[in-house]
């Protein structure tokens, strides 16, 4: 259907357009992911975990049904920067975690039943920010000059440490060769706040930079930001700093435009990138190393599928051994007892593979819900993910609402892939919290009506 004559049809009538297009989206999006995972995942990582064990109808059909429900509601339009990050959340954690457990067969499936029902519960738990007006702050934005001065001097300090600290071990490798980089790395970082400086790089400062660059058209300051990240991947081998390059510029086209909402550009974007990948698998071999390959890994297997199932691995892991209770989480440790002897991706990903050095880095349902006190966890930190849409989006109250998506795009990248208070902390969420408050605002168009999230599923309804 045309853009022209979506324009054309009344408001009503055109919302309705929307939405129905939404959904028709989202279905298939859903059965390209299930296509991609039954033909290629299972066949090439079969061995990793990705398992298939076709479950029966009504389970499946249970799945379909919980994974193209939210599009009913979900927003077309971001009128908050932390619509952005539930987007991300919705279709890379969520969606792959009604599927992959399922197929995984590593519980009973009226079991994992009742994993997809909680977890359906706790996405709608996370949404629950939009029924509330945000927080009109008192201004603290400081001067343009002061901003980026302050800015300029912690991102060049950082990036100087890190230099100053990896001189001679600085090296761009493939993504097949990373992983002894990866173990020197830890060797220099020992006993350091090393780890600190590149994850508020990588996280928070770099994106920043690139964002910013594109929103104002400044190719410098995107440059500035992409070698930031690039350092990182030369310091540290991590695969999402170099990747997170491309990954906010497609968040820059998607955010671009007023002639499609966003939520159609980014779903039917996503189906535009499975179909061709999946095309791929059917006329060209993708073996192990090649370009092919390496993207199929990447976009299907690291971005999409492992976070399902690493769904199933919590749910697993933290039948059978202690949950933690939030003594994961720096701090809370001080008073509660760690039942364990490594950190949680180590403990889970050495179970599941029997590799030592495995890190099972699981999204915030996973890890600071399953890990922490089972399916009720899923629940407590849905809600406290709530809590903190509500915070991002009230320090960003004066911002352009698309430039603070863009300016947290990553976060949300790495929201769907670590815990929620790793990612705030040392993964740079909360100080990108900071840089909103801070930095000049201009005009915005930020919604702070109470009714954004509950009039979108009234007119959807």
């Amino acid at each position: 259907m045309s853009t022209s004559y979506l324009k054309e049809l009344d408001q009503p009538t055109r919302k309705r357009r929307q939405r129905t297009l939404l959904i028709l989206g989202i279905v298939t999006y859903v059965a390209c992911f299930q296509w991609m995972y039954i033909h290629w995942l299972y066949p090439v990582f079969g061995y990793y975990g990705f398992d298939f064990n076709p479950p029966a109808p009504g389970y499946l059909a249970l799945a379909w049904i919980l994974s193209v429900l939210p599009s009913s509601w979900m927003p077309l339009v971001l009128t908050r920067p932390s619509q952005l990050i539930y987007w991300v959340l919705y279709t890379t954690a969520f969606i792959p975690s009604m599927f992959v457990p399922l197929y995984a067969g590593m519980n009973k499936s009226s079991e994992i039943a009742v994993l997809m029902l909680t977890l359906f519960l706790g996405f709608l738990l996370a949404g629950l920010s939009y029924l509330f007006p945000v927080l009109k702050l008192q201004s603290r934005q400081l001067r343009g000059s002061h901003f980026w001065f302050g800015f300029a001097v912690l991102a060049g300090g950082l990036a100087v440490w890190v230099m100053a600290a990896f001189r001679g071990r600085l090296h761009v490798l493939s993504f097949m060769d990373i992983y002894d980089l990866r173990f020197a790395a830890n060797d220099v970082m020992a006993g350091t706040r090393l780890n600190y400086a590149l994850m508020w790089l990588s996280g928070a400062i770099d994106p920043f930079l690139m964002g910013w660059g594109l929103h104002r058209k400044k190719p410098f300051l995107f440059l500035a930001g992409a070698l930031g990240q690039l350092l990182v991947y030369a310091s540290l081998g991590t695969k999402g700093s170099f990747v997170s390059i491309l990954f906010i510029l497609a968040i820059y086209l998607f955010l671009r435009g007023d002639r499609l909402p966003f939520a159609l550009k980014l779903t039917w974007g996503l189906v535009a990138l499975f179909v061709v990948l999946s095309m791929s698998t059917v006329v060209t071999e993708s073996e192990e190393g090649s370009l092919l390959w390496i993207l199929l890994f990447m976009i299907f297997m690291r971005t999409f599928a492992i976070n399902g199932l690493m769904t199933a691995w919590y749910y697993d892991f933290f039948q059978r051994n202690p949950q933690t209770h939030y003594s994961h989480v720096n701090g809370v440790n001080w008073f509660l007892h760690y039942p364990y002897v490594n950190p949680l991706g180590f403990e889970v990903g050495s179970f599941y593979s029997g590799d030592l050095s495995a890190d099972a880095n699981g999204h915030f349902w996973a890890t600071d819900g399953l890990a922490a006190f089972g399916l009720p966890g899923i629940l407590l930190i849905s809600v406290f993910c709530a809590l903190v849409f509500w915070v991002l989006d009230s320090v960003a109250e004066k911002h352009n609402p698309r430039l603070a998506a863009l300016l947290v795009s990553y976060a949300a990248y790495n929201l769907a892939n670590i815990g929620i208070f790793t990612s705030l902390l040392s993964g740079g969420l909360a100080l990108l919290m900071v840089f909103l408050y801070l930095m000049p605002h201009e005009n915005s168009a930020v919604s702070v009506s109470p009714n954004v999230w509950a009039a979108t599923v009234r007119r959807a309804t």
